[in-house]
């Protein structure tokens, strides 16, 4: 299994039972925005008509700043990478060489439940 049954407590936030501070949690966000910020341009090259993604980093470094709520960043961010993932899933399905084709695919059908469905494509 790829994904722990457990959560590691130092990603889990305080008020969840975990030791994540909210300075820490803050500086995560700030990281994984950076992160995405800095292959912002592919993706907009590529889909210069949707502006999700920006927006998702927007919302997170406007989240760290208190300026929007946790959950509208986060789901910001869930409606930018779902596009994205959905689009990066067919991309990687279309070069699959024929001879391991069929092996990837039932891999990812086996795993995709407990992947938080990333191989529907």
């Amino acid at each position: 299994m790829i994904l722990p049954k457990v959560r590691d407590p130092r990603f889990v936030t305080l008020r969840r039972g975990g030791t994540l501070t909210d300075a820490d949690h803050h500086l995560l966000a700030l990281w994984a925005a950076a992160c995405a910020e800095h292959v912002l341009d592919l993706f907009e090259t590529a889909r210069p008509e949707d502006p999700r993604p920006r927006q998702a980093i927007e919302h997170a470094r406007a989240w760290t700043r208190g300026e929007v709520r946790r959950m509208e960043a986060r789901a910001a961010a869930r409606h930018a990478a779902y596009a994205a993932g959905r689009r990066e899933c067919q991309w990687q399905r279309d070069r699959l060489p024929e001879a391991i084709r069929e092996l990837v695919l039932d891999d990812q059908r086996l795993r995709n439940d407990i992947c938080s469905s990333v191989f529907d494509c």
